[in-house]
């Protein structure tokens, strides 16, 4: 069984391809032979074709002799009916010889079939016989109208004087059967002097006499013009018979020319095929001849090749002690691809030496770098990827398709990076010194992403996740932040409650006096609003986590439904509380007047942030491990930037309104102090929410 390499081999596929040339050029030999053998049977036909249309032509040639010579007794015996049919017949019988003779139907030269002067004289008598026809229908027509007239003249009466219509009558009947214009001037003379005699005499009646004479005179006009047009017919049949004879003396002297020149042709192409013929069987032995010394030359020279593949292969699955192929051939490309395969073996040794020792520093390398924690991957000039870890896609938040992706397309997920720095396809980017940047996701985590320009103009990137690093430096900024308030707090604390006691002691003043209900009601407003601002000095150093805090166990439903009058006061009659208090809240420990304290400044944040009026929602519920106090409003609500600093001391953005910044800081200071946790939630143009959640571990017994 033949092998499938065997089939795929030079030794094979040369021989088999000089073989296939060799037998098709045999059969392109025997299709050619064919072909001059039937261009030969083809040429003997056409001489016998050529022969029986010049028989044709011949006898056209006597028809339209005969028609002609018969011609002047038809137009005597019968009608010119029969002449106009009989021509028409001559002008298809010329039309059949026109197309018989034409290249298009033989596929022959009209030199050499016909001649002109054949064609011409045809054509001269097809257009003569037309004319001839035309005339004849002609006169036809002129004859019918003579008739018509006559038959009315017959049927009428319209002339009154019987021996004046006898006269009239005998001379149009003699002019319709007149073959001569001699004689039918004569009986129209003898017309015209009879109705001159009559107008004469007719006097006033003369408009009768022309209308009775009318029939008369179209007759007589009729009966001209007949016999113009026979006389037009005769001089036409007299043409047709010069013609004629001019024709069949031009078609016997192009029969004996077509005869010798058809003779002379047929001996030059018989000669040109038999040399065309001997030629192509001397083309086909030499064919063969070279075929079978380029099939030896081949094979030898495959083997070699064959020995020479069978070495590379060896070579290439690292078979030791591989020596070079025999060969004993004197080809030049052998020889050196000889000398080449030994040079190749000595390179090859030295290669696979050189090869260990790199895979086992790569192997090293590709651990290190499939393993480490930062993020890397590396950019040709163009922005197109070489390679890349699983770290940085896993840092860079892409899929499994960010390996194929171009560097600014990979980039897209940290919008702090000007693309524009970076290559990309037909750009090489105007990034020279190394660029870093953090982006902080959704989720909380905090990628640094740098990138740097390699000397050939790639570009590297690394990443690493510094989230705790990131929420290090953020609490040490705010430590540092808080130490500077916690300085200010004792001074601040100080004047606020000096101003707080000159407010209770006018309290106590006013509580002397007689006073109505309403006005108790107002100086218990204003008392309990001085206690919280009491309260409120003492909260400030809960913003550094300094003050002691003293938390008992709380409702948080009754400390919320009891401040919602204080609540409504300070967001202002342009915006309305809203309060959705959970039926089971449970009590948990907290320092109430710090709590308090928080709500109404998240309160009057909400307010500020809804400058138009609104709805503040103060709700309470719990969480799966905690309690959830919320506080919503409607208003402008916050940028990210915005909202990176919101917590922060000394922070606001309503300083021409006098605001202070230390709200939300209070707010987290005391939430923090309590082991809770603060959320803020804002998006401009659709409010924000403050979530407080205080551990449900801290709820009272």
């Amino acid at each position: 069984m033949i092998s499938r390499a065997f089939l795929s081999s030079i030794a094979f596929r040369l021989p088999f391809a000089i073989a296939f040339i060799c037998v098709s050029v045999l059969l392109l030999s025997a299709v050619a032979i064919y072909g001059l053998q039937k261009a030969r049977n083809e040429m003997a036909s056409y001489s016998v074709q050529a022969f029986s249309s010049l028989a044709k032509a011949s006898l056209v040639s006597r028809q339209v002799s005969d028609l002609v010579s018969s011609a002047p007794f038809l137009m005597n015996a019968t009608s010119p009916y029969r002449v106009s049919s009989e021509s028409r017949a001559v002008v298809a019988q010329v039309d059949a010889l026109l197309q018989t003779m034409s290249p298009e139907e033989q596929g022959l030269a009209i030199e050499g079939f016909g001649g002109r002067r054949i064609i011409a004289l045809l054509k001269d008598i097809q257009k003569q016989t037309l004319d001839l026809a035309r005339n004849a229908d002609a006169a036809q027509d002129y004859k019918a109208d003579a008739a018509a007239a006559l038959g009315e003249i017959a049927t009428g009466r319209s002339i009154g004087d019987t021996e004046f219509r006898q006269k009239l009558n005998s001379i149009v009947q003699s002019a319709s059967t007149s073959d001569s214009l001699f004689q039918l001037g004569e009986l129209q003379r003898r017309y015209v002097a009879e109705t001159a005699t009559r107008r004469m005499a007719a006097g006033s009646a003369l408009l009768v006499l022309e209308a009775e004479l009318d029939p008369y005179r179209r007759l007589f006009e009729a009966q001209t013009r007949y016999l113009m047009e026979m006389f037009t017919i005769r001089a036409a049949v007299a043409r047709l018979h010069i013609v004629s004879r001019d024709l069949s003396h031009a078609t016997e002297t192009q029969s004996e020319s077509v005869a010798r020149s058809l003779n002379r042709n047929l001996e030059s192409a018989s000669a040109a095929l038999r040399r065309l013929l001997v030629m192509v069987v001397l083309a086909s032995l030499a064919v063969v001849i070279l075929a079978i010394l380029s099939i030896r030359s081949v094979m030898r020279v495959s083997r070699g090749i064959v020995d020479l593949s069978n070495g590379m292969n060896a070579l290439a699955k690292g078979e030791p002690d591989v020596g070079p192929p025999r060969y004993a051939g004197t080809e030049t490309e052998l020889v050196r691809l000889l000398e080449a395969f030994r040079a190749f073996k000595e390179s090859v040794d030295r290669v696979s030496r050189l090869r260990q020792k790199a895979e086992a520093a790569a192997r090293t390398i590709r651990s290190t770098f499939r393993t480490m924690n930062e993020g890397i991957a590396l950019f040709d000039p163009k922005g197109r990827p070489i390679t890349m870890n699983r770290r940085i896609i896993e840092l860079g938040r892409q899929g499994g398709s960010s390996r194929k992706m171009a560097l600014r397309r990979f980039v897209e997920t940290f919008p702090e990076i000007d693309g524009t720095l970076l290559p990309s396809d037909g750009e090489q980017g105007s990034l020279v010194e190394r660029l870093s940047h953090r982006h902080r996701f959704e989720d909380g985590r905090v990628v640094e992403m740098s990138a740097s320009r390699q000397p050939d103009g790639g570009v590297v990137l690394l990443a690493r996740d510094v989230t705790a690093m990131d929420r290090q430096e953020v609490e040490a900024a705010r430590a540092q932040r808080l130490d500077v308030i916690m300085r200010m707090t004792h001074q601040v604390s100080h004047e606020v409650g000096n101003m707080i006691g000159i407010i209770t002691g006018s309290l106590g003043l006013l509580e002397r006096e007689p006073r109505n209900e309403s006005q108790n009601r107002h100086i218990a407003r204003i008392r309990k609003a001085a206690e919280r601002g009491r309260a409120l000095a003492s909260s400030m150093l809960s913003v550094g986590s300094q003050q002691q805090i003293r938390p008992s166990p709380v409702d948080i439903g009754a400390i919320l439904r009891g401040t919602a009058d204080v609540l409504e006061m300070a967001i202002g009659s342009a915006n309305t509380l809203e309060l959705e208090l959970a039926d089971d809240l449970p009590t948990i420990n907290l320092d109430p007047a710090l709590f308090e304290q928080s709500v109404l400044n998240l309160c009057l944040n909400a307010a500020s942030a809804m400058p138009g009026g609104g709805v503040v929602k103060v709700s309470a519920s719990l969480g799966d491990a905690s309690l959830v106090i919320s506080v919503v409003d409607t208003g402008v609500g916050m940028s990210p930037e915005v909202l990176d600093q919101a917590l922060e001391p000394y922070f606001t953005t309503r300083s021409k309104t006098g605001g202070s910044g230390l709200g939300l800081a209070m707010v987290y200071g005391f939430v923090r102090q309590s082991g809770g946790e603060v959320e803020i939630k804002s998006l401009p143009g659709e409010g924000t929410t403050v979530r407080l959640l205080f551990p449900l571990s801290q709820k009272g017994e």
